[in-house]
């Protein structure tokens, strides 16, 4: 069994280096499916009576084979000596991909120096960018998209190849269904920024950082977990992997989700298969990945039951599940140890397990048995789709870092666009101060991405955040976070990741402290005409460091809680009012567990421009109020039009402590 590579962190890796997936022939010779040699060399040789130059190259060149220098210069100074060496920009292309495939950068730059005007300017790009992805450049992006927005046929396709081990189900039909298209209607090139925007969206990164990653993760695939042998996977080509991948379902999974989390292995016996467990963590608990070679010659597949590798006993169609074993045979120790290598992973296989030993003669644990085997398979089938025929990644923090949030709408300077606050609060008690100067700093990243409905727009929003204390916070305070962007209304997909930055993991493959979370966001038209409310903002006290206008500072939380005073001020904003008419504000709070709501009434005068802001700021006085939570609507009544607007809904906590 192949160990598992460090995880990587967001642009580096000590020692990693970048790969690429089958490139498309331009003229493809029949050897191989997957070479990544230009086709016209191939052929060349061919009609030039080099028939084992020609052969040779397909085997250095195929990306199942791992090319080391000192067989490149051999077969480079045969070459030389059999057929006068490279001459064509296409031979120096195939040159430059040997030393890409063997690792070697400096002399797969140099090499494809020499195809500069003499092969499409796409095709030499496209290998530029992979050049610098070796070695670890993020610039390298530049060429890539340079090269997308350029690409003709060939070197779209070969674009496609490199990431096909990513698409989901969808995404190949989609390209599928693009190639069919005249040439003047593909727009390659949009398909491959939705592609990437979904992937850095769902990791938390920018998106020339997550091609970085995505090709540091295939050099190291290519290395440890190419396919060897001609079996193909099962299980995972029905869940929608690509059937000719190079890489075995180890690669698949490393590709798309990087690293496990945890590990389970189960070294093998006469009665078990040698076989390994991946565990990813995620919202809700690990999504598990059983892997075995079931008797091959290493390449390692995902199994649809960790039963699967007992080979011992008889086995039958399971009445619960037509897809899931169920032994007949008493299943003895071995499966008993099996499960129970997995127990650290989830208790539930502790149970198979323990019913597994009690088998014997006893008809009611043999049905619990099979009903458990089939629970296991409708586990594996929901996780195995989650990891082919979804986007599986997350951000790369450790979950250990508590934090709460609200999103506030305003109309944003711009016609047309929303301004949308992040308001948020990461709880002090889960992060680590570092002493500075005798004082205890608190330091947060905070990255706040965004993707639109279509997949097409992709904000990435990073930002520090510091606070320097006198003394450690309380559990009860919080370090306060806020970010704004102006967006075109409609729905948005979003994700934020708070990272803890004095809290670095000892070890390369450790995720630093953080947490993140993800959904859904609908933008709101601010540009009616008829008067509109925008969300309300909820302070405990006056004074803060968020000036939404002059004169106005607040400190609003997303917990809506009052002062210990009960005390609360609420910030909003009208638009569309009656220049320099009267308006009249209503907020309405009910308690929470029932009782009689009140109202409160603030009167004003709106700004005489035309359709001015009117910016509303009130004191909320809930000092006689019995603590607890009130649910809360603002509108705002025109009292020249008679126009109220729409309520605004949130809530405020009365506070007494």
């Amino acid at each position: 069994m192949q160990g598992i590579a460090p995880r990587l962190p967001l642009l580096r890796r000590a020692g990693a280096a970048t790969a690429f997936a089958a490139l498309l022939l331009l003229c493809a010779p029949p050897p191989s499916l997957s070479q990544s040699m230009p086709g016209q060399v191939y052929h060349d040789l061919l009609s030039q009576g080099h028939d084992r130059l020609a052969r040779d190259l397909t085997r250095l060149l195929d990306l199942r084979s791992r090319p080391e220098r000192d067989g490149i210069e051999d077969f480079l100074k045969r070459w030389e000596d059999e057929a006068d060496g490279p001459e064509s920009g296409y031979d120096w292309l195939a040159v430059a991909r040997m030393w890409l495939r063997a690792g070697e950068a400096n002399r797969a730059e140099s090499a494809l120096r020499r195809t500069e005007g003499r092969v499409p300017e796409a095709v030499y790009r496209l290998d530029r960018a992979r050049i610098a992805f070796l070695k670890e450049e993020v610039d390298g992006a530049s060429d890539y998209w340079r090269a997308c927005e350029i690409a003709g046929e060939t070197a779209a396709t070969e674009a496609w190849l490199d990431v096909e081990v990513l698409a989901t189900p969808d995404e190949l039909e989609t390209w599928n269904r693009l190639r069919t298209l005249p040439a003047a209607d593909r727009n390659a090139c949009a398909f491959f920024r939705r592609l990437w925007n979904r992937r850095a969206a769902a990791s938390g990164m920018a998106v020339d950082e997550r091609i970085l990653a995505h090709y540091m993760r295939t050099r190291y695939a290519l290395e440890h977990y190419r396919r060897r042998g001609r079996v193909r996977p099962r299980f995972s080509v029905r869940l929608g992997r690509p059937a000719d991948s190079v890489y075995d379902d180890r690669g698949l999974l490393y590709v798309r989700m990087g690293a496990p989390d945890d590990v389970a292995a189960h070294a093998g016996s006469v009665c078990i298969e040698p076989n390994v467990s991946w565990a990813y963590e995620r919202p809700g608990g690990f999504r598990m990945y059983h892997l075995s070679p079931l008797g091959g010659t290493g390449d390692w597949y995902l199994l649809e039951n960790l039963a699967m590798v007992n080979r011992c006993g008889t086995w039958d169609r399971n009445p619960f599940g037509a897809n899931s074993p169920l032994l007949l045979d008493t299943p003895g120790q071995t499966f008993y140890d099996l499960y129970m290598s997995r127990m650290g992973l989830d208790p539930a296989y502790a149970r198979i397990a323990n019913h597994a030993l009690n088998l014997a003669g006893d008809t009611f644990v043999g049905l619990r048995l099979a009903e458990e085997l089939k629970d296991e398979r409708d586990w594996t089938w929901a996780d195995g789709k989650y990891a082919v025929a979804s986007v599986p990644e997350r951000p790369p923090v450790d979950l250990s870092v508590n934090f709460g949030f609200e999103w506030l709408g305003f109309r944003a300077p711009r016609p047309g666009l929303t301004r949308i606050w992040m308001n948020g609060l990461v709880e002090a008690s889960t992060l680590t101060p570092e002493l500075r100067d005798g004082r205890d700093v608190y330091r947060v990243h905070v990255v706040w991405t965004l993707l639109d409905e279509s997949g097409s727009s992709y904000l990435h929003i990073p930002v520090f955040f510091e606070l320097p204390t006198d003394t450690k916070l309380d559990e009860e305070a919080g370090l306060s976070i806020r970010m704004s962007a102006d967006l075109p209304p409609g729905a948005y997909r979003w994700m934020l990741v708070v990272a803890d930055v004095n809290v670095i993991g000892e070890r390369d493959d450790e995720k630093p402290a953080g947490g993140y979370a993800t959904g859904d966001l609908l933008v709101r038209d601010m540009g009616a005409d008829l008067p509109l409310l925008s969300d309300v903002a909820v302070s405990p006290d006056s004074m803060g460091a968020w000036s939404p206008a002059r004169g106005i500072s607040l400190n609003p939380t997303p917990a809506h809680v009052t002062g210990s005073d009960g005390i609360a001020f609420i910030y909003y904003e009208a638009y569309n009012l009656t220049p320099g008419g009267r308006y009249e504000t209503r907020v309405v709070l009910e308690p929470e567990g029932g009782g009689q709501a009140f109202d409160l009434s603030y009167p004003g005068t709106a700004r005489t421009e035309g359709r001015i802001v009117t910016r509303g700021y009130l004191r909320i006085d809930l000092s006689d109020s019995s603590p607890g939570r009130y649910r809360t609507s603002v509108t705002v009544r025109d009292l020249t039009s008679g126009i109220t607007t729409l309520p605004v809904r949130t809530g405020i906590i009365v506070n007494r402590e």
